[in-house]
């Protein structure tokens, strides 16, 4: 009969305090992750051959595993504190996500653990800052994380099957929540030119943080500069300056677009409007999408949803993936999934039929800067098809409703024709919240040479909301647009561009 572990039979209370000095060890991963296999390995043994009154607390397993490190003399001794304690936070908490849940401040970690141990785990957390990249040990691999997700939802009474259900969630008693997805997910990145995908696990955390009151929610002093501001908009409001574009003409060569429409697409992109790409088959509405992906600002978190992986996304952060499974898990299952995962942005490859309604309700609730395509044969008719595909919701959603959620939250339609092989934007609109359309760009076709289109681009700007907007970010007009600055009562000033 195995006998219990205890302090005074190993000595332990002297030799704990010095085994908490040890240095830990600060080699390459793939060593250190070699001897906790080797370790774990030993442990498993003795595990397996205790009996029914074996002493399985944190301390037992603390001692045993202190005794099979110190057996092995290939082990620096300046590794084996962190080697245990590795260990026991994975048997007893939360694994290489403790470092990270032992800090108050942290609400969100997200990790992407590739099926391919050769390619890069990533795991990413959220504290009152912003997002970070976590540059600690994560999983071994693949099957690591496996168990270490099979022990968590154990204890809920759950299983997790990526064959029946790709998505799951699980809540914890203290209101801590798990999702994790598989089997339909990726991370891809794009670096020095090189795309990357790379199939994976997705394993997102939630849980509250700290409550703030009221008062340290509140600044203390009265600000004497912020008083001068509030008094400095007060004055420009009483003489408020209008930046008018003026229209201008582009001829058509052979691309895709003209420049002001570009800068306009650009800026739209980095202010988080949220926009269609309409267009027939073929026209290259994932072209356009996939190139307004390198118009992301810096650290934009983005999800991708598709049948397939097929977009490239070109910013600088790595993008979540999700794809269909026929007959298992849809786009609709997706983008609910998508919900859990904390994206800062939503891309879906192709809205129809009731996709249409749930993709509103989710960027009516945040995630501004979201994109997806749709056919249509130019802008108003995407308008109403996206309305049409909403209202057939099977809970039935009035139509007067979807249509003020779409022009409430919807900023601008870009429509792409295609002639023969050539692919262009024919037309760009805002949509107003009264439910009135502003033409942005339109291209004006004069008649064919061969194959090729012949005519070109009128450029008639933004709306002066839009322009408004891009003077409180600091944004300056491009030199592609012709702007007239004026007064509201002494006329035109000065032209620009």
């Amino acid at each position: 009969m195995n006998q219990p572990w205890t302090k005074d039979e190993i000595n332990w209370t002297k030799e704990q305090e010095a085994w908490k000095m040890l240095e830990t060890w600060e080699g390459e991963d793939e060593q250190y992750f070699r001897w906790e296999e080797e370790l774990l390995q030993e442990l498993q043994v003795i595990m397996n051959r205790e009996g029914e009154d074996a002493d399985r607390s944190e301390l037992a397993r603390e001692a045993q595993l202190m005794q099979i490190a110190r057996s092995k003399p290939h082990i620096p001794a300046r590794a084996h504190r962190q080697l245990v304690k590795s260990i026991l936070d994975d048997m007893f908490r939360l694994g290489p996500l403790q470092p990270l849940w032992a800090r108050s401040d942290v609400s969100d970690i997200q990790i992407f653990v590739p099926y391919n141990s050769n390619q890069e785990q990533i795991i990413m957390y959220t504290d009152r800052k912003g997002r970070h990249l976590y540059t600690g040990r994560g999983f071994r691999n693949y099957a690591h994380a496996r168990s270490w997700l099979d022990r968590h939802l154990a204890v809920l009474g759950q299983k997790y099957d990526r064959g029946l259900t790709p998505s799951l969630d699980a809540t914890f008693p203290n209101g801590e929540r798990l999702h994790v997805i598989s089997g339909v997910s990726a991370y891809s990145r794009w670096r020095d030119g090189r795309y990357e995908l790379a199939e994976c696990m997705i394993i997102s955390v939630r849980r509250f943080i700290q409550a703030f009151s009221l008062a340290e929610l509140t600044e203390e002093d009265i600000d004497t500069l912020a008083e001068e501001m509030a008094l400095e908009l007060v004055m420009a409001q009483q003489r408020r300056v209008v930046a008018r574009v003026v229209p201008t003409a582009t001829r058509y060569h052979g691309k895709m677009m003209d420049k002001a429409t570009a800068d306009y697409l650009r800026i739209m992109v980095q202010m988080g409007k949220n926009h269609l790409i309409a267009g027939g088959t073929g026209a290259g509405k994932s072209t356009l999408a996939n190139a307004l992906t390198a118009m992301l600002p810096q650290g934009t978190v983005l999800l991708v949803m598709e049948e397939s992986y097929e977009l490239q996304p070109q910013n600088d952060l790595h993008v979540i993936r999700i794809c269909q499974r026929e007959g298992v898990f849809t786009l609709v299952d997706a983008m609910k999934a998508a919900l859990r995962m904390f994206p800062d942005r939503l891309f879906i490859a192709e809205v129809r039929d009731d996709l249409a309604y749930v993709f509103l309700r989710a960027i009516q609730s945040g995630h501004d800067g979201s994109s997806t395509t749709i056919h249509a044969s130019d802008c108003a008719s995407a308008i109403e098809t996206m309305i049409h595909y909403a209202a057939a919701h099977p809970s039935h959603p009035d139509r007067e409703m979807v249509r003020k959620i779409l022009f409430d939250r919807v900023h601008t339609v870009v429509h792409i024709s295609r002639v023969d092989q050539y692919r262009f934007v024919d037309e760009v609109v805002e949509l107003r919240p009264d439910g009135t359309l502003q033409t942005v760009s339109r291209f004006i076709q004069t008649g064919v040479e061969g194959k090729r289109p012949v005519g070109y681009w009128v450029f008639y700007g933004p709306s002066q909301d839009f322009l408004d907007e891009m003077a409180r970010r600091g944004i300056p007009i491009p030199a592609s647009w012709r702007v007239e600055v004026s007064d509201d009562t002494d006329g035109v000033e000065e032209a620009v561009g």
